[in-house]
């Protein structure tokens, strides 16, 4: 609404109260007439006291009526456009609240993340590191934790990935990755868990479920949450060649087909 509008609205006049003055004139132009011309004014003021009140309580009776009915139609619309703003001032206060909860989401979400690198990292030490097959150094597995520090929380976990795709063939050897000592067991469900708990985070702060399915579904924390699920018997399909067990064709459902391979959107 431009400085005009806004003005022309400040010094607006309610139809109904230009419609009552104007009766009003009129019906005191007609007592007056009426006085003049029928009773006589000299006729009027010698009356007593007393009918003169009367007369004059029966000529303005009608119009204390109509200012009454106006003033009633009057606050009927004033409560109305209140009852519209408090409407309006409520639905602006949810959508600061909803606004608050995903900047509150979003900070949770990027610390979650870096504790589930973390998690991951541990993991994949336990894995590839000294005490396991001795692929990865503790110079190398140093230089790795520094670059994750350093901005890249992921980095763990898609090293975790790696190694689910790279043994996806072979089931037993996925198991002992994940599940193959009471460590690896505990990092796994660790990771679960949080990542579960993150998912009901995001449930409820976003309504078309955009947050959530591009946590589950296109985030690499999210595959491998899928992964461990799916060896602890949880999901049906393989979250890495989309396909359930011993039924090839059988595809995600509900995911679009660009989602079929997750592997390949890390």
């Amino acid at each position: 609404m431009n400085e005009k509008n806004k003005k022309e609205k400040k010094y607006s006049v309610d139809w109904r109260v230009v419609f009552g003055v104007c009766l009003t004139a009129t019906w005191i132009g007609a007592g007056f007439v009426y006085l003049l011309v029928v009773v006589g004014w000299v006729n009027f003021v010698t009356l007593p006291t007393g009918e003169i009140g009367n007369f004059l309580e029966g000529a303005f009776a009608p119009l204390a009526f109509l200012w009454l009915v106006i003033g009633h139609f009057m606050q009927q619309t004033e409560i109305s456009a209140n009852t519209k703003a408090a409407t309006s001032q409520e639905q602006s206060a949810r959508r600061q609240e909803v606004h608050s909860h995903r900047n509150s989401y979003f900070k949770l979400l990027s610390l979650v993340q870096q504790q589930l690198g973390s998690n991951a990292g541990f993991h994949f030490i336990s894995v590839c590191g000294p005490s396991g097959t001795g692929e990865v150094s503790s110079e190398e597995y140093a230089s790795m934790r520094t670059e994750s520090a350093n901005g890249d929380s992921e980095l763990f976990v898609r090293k975790m990935l790696t190694l689910a795709v790279a043994h996806n063939q072979d089931k037993e050897e996925l198991n002992q990755i994940f599940f193959g000592t009471d460590i690896r067991r505990r990092h796994s469900t660790n990771f679960v868990k949080t990542f579960g708990k993150l998912l009901k985070h995001a449930e409820a702060v976003d309504d078309d479920d955009m947050v959530l399915n591009a946590l589950l579904y296109g985030s690499p924390s999210g595959i491998l949450f899928r992964i461990i699920r799916y060896l602890q018997g949880e999901e049906q399909s393989n979250p890495i060649t989309a396909y359930a067990d011993g039924n090839m064709g059988q595809e995600f459902e509900g995911i679009p087909e660009e989602q079929h391979n997750p592997v390949e959107s890390c």
